[in-house]
């Protein structure tokens, strides 16, 4: 298989503008791109653009995969961390999990690229993945410190950790609370999705009971008479679009992010490790004990159909031949099988040395009939009816 990268960026607060969209057609030749996506796909050859730079000019998450294991993404967070640095830091700063403050303002890009092994599973989803990156951004807009322990784990690559006296972080109440897709990031980063469940074990449950209609009335109740007007003039005078973003950016500044409640840190790397690779035990010995008995069940049914079919065919062999011959016929591998297995039920049905003189009989006249389809004189062979 051939080298390749895809790089692929997505616009979630606002479609990009006409300047943007000309800074963006400078970063590379072959890109499809619009106001809310770029993609690109090389083979032998690499992206140059420059991706920060992309970030800070109109687009708000990047995935980068390449089948020469290096895998990456990052998001591009306007109003900065909603944490403080004391906060954040302690899951922030590994050699794979980094941030990048602007020069100016408070925003900056959260960056995700963990050391993978040598060998890789390729991927296809990748859409799949930026919907998670999207819906981890925008946990980590909301002051959801779940996603930055999910994102550390990704970082650790754990169960490959090769320090494993290393401290976890503080770890969120709610971890094995994830909402649905969030965690699928776990998996472009050849990570175990069982790893959340396992780090969640004795962690308490945490419910977020405050909703974005919550915020829009607090932040409501603040704006003055001559502000509501400039909004209304404002939207009948311009872009709506462009218009709610700004106005939901000022909405999240102006609320103050309450804490997240943790637990203290108090497992070890090593720790986390066993708790996984125990859960990973009990989890496969429950599927394949249900995958057992889901054999048995199939067998069960397949058997009481297979008797109930042979039961007819005592009263009337002659035309269970006839349908063996007309499979045949009809060609295709799995028609000759089919075929096969009627005529030895047909033999295990009349029972004795009829049966087997019936089935061989007519086995032989479909091989002579049917001189060069060798997959129907292996199907016979099989069930001991030819050769």
């Amino acid at each position: 298989m051939s080298e390749y990268q895809i790089v692929m960026f997505r616009a979630i607060d606002r479609p990009l503008t006409d300047n943007q969209l000309a800074f963006m057609d400078r970063q590379s030749s072959r890109a499809a791109f619009s106001k809310l996506e770029f993609n690109v796909e090389y083979r032998y050859s690499s992206f140059r653009g420059d991706i920060d730079g992309m970030l800070r000019n109109g687009y708000d998450i990047f995935l980068n995969y390449t089948s020469y294991r290096y895998r990456e993404i990052r998001i591009r967070l306007p109003s900065g961390l909603p944490f403080p640095k004391s906060v954040w830091s302690k899951y922030i700063g590994t050699e794979g999990l980094t941030w990048s403050a602007d020069k100016r303002g408070k925003g900056g890009i959260l960056r995700l690229v963990p050391c993978l092994e040598d060998s890789c599973d390729p991927i296809w989803a990748f859409d799949d993945y930026l919907d998670a990156t999207a819906k981890i951004r925008k946990m980590l807009i909301d002051g959801d410190l779940r996603v930055l322990y999910l994102l550390w784990l990704c970082s650790a690559m754990l169960p490959r950790h090769d320090n494993g006296d290393e401290m976890e972080p503080p770890v969120p109440h709610g971890l094995g609370d994830l909402p649905s897709g969030v965690a699928d990031i776990l998996a472009y980063f050849e990570t175990d999705r069982l790893l959340v469940d396992a780090t969640a074990i004795g962690i308490p449950r945490y419910s977020d009971q405050r909703s974005r209609g919550d915020s829009i009335k607090a932040w409501l109740a603040g704006v003055s008479d001559s502000r509501r007007d400039e909004i209304l003039e404002r939207l009948a005078s311009e872009d709506p679009v462009d218009l709610k973003a700004e106005l939901l950016s000022e909405i999240r500044d102006s609320q103050q992010i309450q804490s997240w409640p943790v637990e203290p840190p108090t497992r070890t790397v090593a720790q986390l490790i066993q708790l996984y690779e125990s859960l990973r035990e009990q989890v496969d010995a429950k599927e394949k004990k249900q995958a057992a008995a889901k054999a048995k069940r199939e067998a069960d049914k397949a058997e009481k159909q297979r008797r109930a079919r042979m039961l007819e065919m005592q009263s009337d062999p002659d035309s269970w031949l006839a349908k063996a011959s007309k499979l045949v016929e009809n060609r295709g591998a799995e028609n000759y099988r089919e075929a096969a297995r009627i005529l030895a039920d047909l033999r295990d049905a009349v029972g004795g040395e009829q049966g087997i003189k019936i089935a061989r009989e007519h086995a032989a006249q479909l091989v002579k009939k049917y001189p060069t389809l060798n997959v129907l004189k292996s199907s016979l062979r099989k069930q001991q009816l030819w050769g």
